[in-house]
Parts: structure tokens; C-alpha cells; sequence
């Protein structure tokens, strides 16, 4: 029996393809959802079948990272011991992730790690999802690479069974067949823990470039993080729209017309190439440097406002996508099968 892990609303995004293709090909799984984003998970819940196990961690809602990753460990154990997996498998960097993979291996039960590779190399961006996503390679059994530079990646640090699979959202995105086109709007997205203490300055750059174009309407779905909501009073302008957050359905929508977009989102760097939208990245460093290379991302820091024409200039997607062609989740498939039977 596999065990599909998942706690987040990307993770969702990015296994539920996943999923349909086990169904597809008969092989037998169950899914645990750790209650890790529990705010935003209603709107993509459907996706999934009904979870068979459902952890609760997030009441009362955890203060620490430490908090959160410990009650994710106890509550996992529980359902490990119990059971007999012969492979469970995680995505991304999430504490979720970490969490599941730590205790996994622990109990001796090997793990699958899809989206495996990513790096930055810099601990502290993103945090701490970078420290997680190394973890998780130290123990995985198998490693699905989504692009050849996370393959690479994890050849050089010595990684076991690595395999490179390409991205499961592009699977994702093909499953929902949003047609491209480009409007006079900025989609704008900002969560990120490392850009939490410079929030104010982000946002103050946000004005400043809807007052500088007034004939974009800046749209913002904002995060329900109280570190971002805090400041959302600071946005102003009538051109700079603030709403709340969407279901991802809706938020496919924004990017499928947006004509760029302001991020500090990953999946989004994945989202923008492939509907062939230019993106603003706001951050340091990217542990996705195929959207930079695709010349469709640029990493901004805070200096938004000066790169708006950058943004606003026509630039064609490249001729391939280098997070892969939608058969991903086949692929795994097919490995775990082999691997596994």
C-alpha cells in the first residue's frame, strides 16, 4: 500500500494529478491530509478523495514552526506504526513534507520525494523551506527531479535514485485548460516568510507603481497570513485592487488574462511559463531558475517600480517548458511500479 502525503494547498495542486493516474493504472494508495493549511484547503478538498487519515495539528493553531513540525511527528507516528506502507510520498518543502519524511524513515518506510532538487543553497531563503527540502533528500528512497538543473542538483550532492520526471503542474494545468491571454492588469501575490519584515517596503513599492501606471489595474488577492493582512491598510490607489484570497480555479483565471505578474509565490514561476507571462520575482534568489532562464522571470527584490517595463515589454515563452511536457505523473507511476512491484 502508498501512502500520498499532503497538508497544503500546493501540495494538493500538485498531487492530485498524481492521483488520478494511480486510479488509472490500479495502484493501491491512501491519502493522509496533515491539517497544516487548513484556511485553504476548502476550495481545492475536492480534488482529492476524502483523506483516510486526517491529522490534527492545527488546533490550537501551532506558535512556533517547532510547534508545528513536532505535532506533525507525533500524529504521524501514530499512523505509521499502525500500518504496514511500502512507500509513502511527499511534495515540496512543506513542514508537512519534512515532517512525514523524517518520521517515515524513522519507522524504516521508504519515501518518494516528488519535486526533489530544488535549491537556492541559501538556508535562509527561502525559510525554511530550503533546510526542509535537503532533509527530505537525506532520507528519500526515490527522488523525482522535476527539471534537468534539479537533477543535476542532487547528482552532486550524491542523492540515491534519482529520476528526472518533469513538474506535476504542468499536468495540473493541462487538466484545467485555461486559455492565455493578455489584459492591461498585474496580478500581485505576496506571502513569503522571509518577506515578512520588509512588508511595509514591498507594499510601499506596490502604490508607488500603480501611481507611476495608471493604466494597469493592479489586482491583489491577499494572503490570509496575519504578517501580510496587517498591512494591507497601507495600499491605496484606484487602480490597486485589494481582495480576498481565491480558490485556485479562480486564481488560474487572473493568470491566464493577467499581462504580468508580481510575485514572491514558486508555483507561480511555474504557473507564468507556462502561460507565457512575465513575472516579477520578489526575492533574492529562486530555487526555480528556469523561469529567469526562460526570459520570462526577473528577480527584483523590493525594486518593483523600476522593473515595470521590463514587465511590460512582449517577450515570446520558450519553445519548450522546462518544467515538462504533462506526462509527469505518468512517469512516476510507472518508476514506482517498477520499483516498488
Amino acid at each position: 500500500m502508498i501512502l500520498i502525503a499532503y497538508g497544503t494547498r500546493p501540495e494538493i495542486i500538485k498531487l492530485f494529478p498524481l492521483v488520478r493516474e494511480f486510479e488509472r493504472q490500479g495502484l493501491p494508495f491512501k491519502t493522509l491530509f496533515s491539517d497544516q493549511h487548513l484556511d485553504l484547503y476548502n476550495d481545492v478538498k475536492d480534488l482529492m478523495p476524502e483523506p483516510d487519515y486526517f491529522l490534527k495539528t492545527a488546533d490550537p493553531p501551532p506558535q512556533t514552526l517547532a510547534d508545528s513540525f513536532c505535532r506533525m511527528c507525533s500524529e504521524f507516528e501514530k499512523v505509521v506504526i499502525g500500518e504496514s506502507f511500502d512507500l509513502v510520498i511527499v511534495q515540496g518543502d512543506t513542514t508537512t513534507a519534512c515532517a512525514i519524511a523524517e518520521v517515515s524513515f524513522y519507522n524504516e518506510t521508504r519515501v518518494a520525494h516528488i519535486e526533489a532538487g530544488l535549491r537556492t543553497y541559501d538556508l535562509s531563503s527561502p525559510f525554511p523551506e530550503e533546510a526542509n527540502r535537503r532533509m527530505i533528500s537525506q532520507v528519500a528512497y526515490l527522488n523525482f527531479a522535476p527539471t534537468e538543473r534539479a537533477f543535476l542538483n542532487l547528482q552532486k550532492e550524491g542523492v540515491r535514485n534519482v529520476f528526472l520526471t518533469g513538474n506535476t503542474i504542468v499536468d495540473a494545468l493541462d487538466f484545467f485548460n485555461y486559455d492565455r491571454s493578455f489584459s492591461n492588469t498585474a496580478l500581485i501575490t505576496i506571502h513569503r516568510r522571509e518577506n515578512h519584515k520588509q512588508m511595509r517596503a514591498i507594499f510601499n513599492e506596490l502604490n508607488e507603481a500603480a501611481t507611476n501606471h495608471p493604466a494597469i489595474q493592479f489586482i491583489f488577492p491577499i494572503h490570509p497570513n496575519p504578517n501580510v493582512q496587517k498591512f494591507r491598510t497601507l495600499l491605496k490607489g484606484d487602480n490597486l485592487r485589494v481582495i480576498e484570497p481565491v480558490g485556485y480555479p479562480e486564481m488560474l483565471r487572473y493568470i491566464s488574462d493577467a499581462g504580468f505578474i508580481i510575485s514572491d509565490s514558486g508555483g507561480l514561476q511555474e504557473e507564468a511559463v507556462y502561460f507565457g507571462k512575465k513575472i516579477l520575482i520578489v526575492r533574492k534568489n529562486t530555487e526555480r531558475p528556469e523561469t529567469v532562464e526562460s526570459g520570462l522571470g526577473k528577480l527584483v527584490d523590493l525594486d518593483i517600480v523600476e522593473n515595470i517595463g521590463w514587465a511590460l515589454k512582449p517577450s515570446d515563452p520558450p519553445e519548450n517548458n522546462p518544467f515538462g511536457e504533462g506526462d509527469s505523473c505518468r512517469k512516476i507511476s510507472e518508476i514506482i511500479t517498477t520499483e516498488l512491484y
